[in-house]
């Protein structure tokens, strides 16, 4: 994990993020489907009532899939269908933004399963919401400590 001040600038998460990823994060999408390199960013935002990430162990977290009205969809096309599909996301990566913004980089993460759940969507009205659990990649350095 670690944490950046701001997000524009040599020293920014987003010249991070295009440096480790190789793609450029967009800021304003929670899912960030970058099709040339098979790679999805992920985008969770602390205090996101509509939404549940679970994102206190790092090394296995829980990401709520995109729709913030009614119930969720996991074969949404623009976000959550290429997420979910293997042939299409290779790599998949989490960052955060905190209510004092800041953001965090989480790392690379693999997809271990699936679950639904009720919660309410942006209007407060019930839904069914998908959660991913997610289960932190080992990167080199890591494996150095």
């Amino acid at each position: 994990m670690r944490v950046f001040q701001k997000w524009y600038g040599e020293d920014g998460l987003s010249s991070f993020i295009k440096k480790e990823t190789g793609c450029n994060p967009y800021s304003g999408k929670g899912i960030c489907y970058r099709k040339h390199n098979s790679t999805t960013i992920l985008r969770s935002v602390e205090n996101t009532y509509y939404y549940d990430d679970n994102l206190t162990d790092e090394n296995n977290v829980q990401y709520t899939l995109f729709g913030q009205i009614g119930d969720q969809d996991e074969f949404e096309r623009t976000c959550n269908e290429p997420l979910l599909n293997e042939n299409k996301t290779k790599h998949i990566y989490l960052y955060s933004k905190t209510t004092d913004k800041r953001y965090i980089w989480y790392g690379k993460y693999f997809i271990v399963g699936k679950t639904t759940k009720q919660h309410v969507d942006i209007e407060n009205n019930l839904r069914k919401i998908i959660l991913i659990h997610l289960r932190k990649e080992e990167t080199n350095e890591e494996l150095k400590s």
